[in-house]
């Protein structure tokens, strides 16, 4: 059974690849589309923060699974 914080790290993982998932394939396209540049930048700048918190939550997961420390 996984505490109650490595549960949320995961949880947290999966949200953040899924909001990252719709910007990448949704948010930039449409405001590309629609022809919103300020907004396409803010959905880039977005994408690149939750890729750069998300890439730190994998690697604590990462690094207490390797511990034995996950459960």
């Amino acid at each position: 059974m996984l505490c109650n914080c490595n549960y949320n790290k995961t949880k947290l993982l999966y949200k953040i690849s899924k909001v990252v998932s719709f910007i990448d394939k949704h948010a930039i396209h449409d405001a590309d589309k629609d022809g919103h540049p300020l907004c396409a930048e803010e959905y880039k700048e977005l994408k690149q923060d939750l890729e750069r918190h998300a890439e730190k939550l994998r690697v604590a997961v990462e690094g207490l699974s390797r511990e034995g420390k996950f459960g």
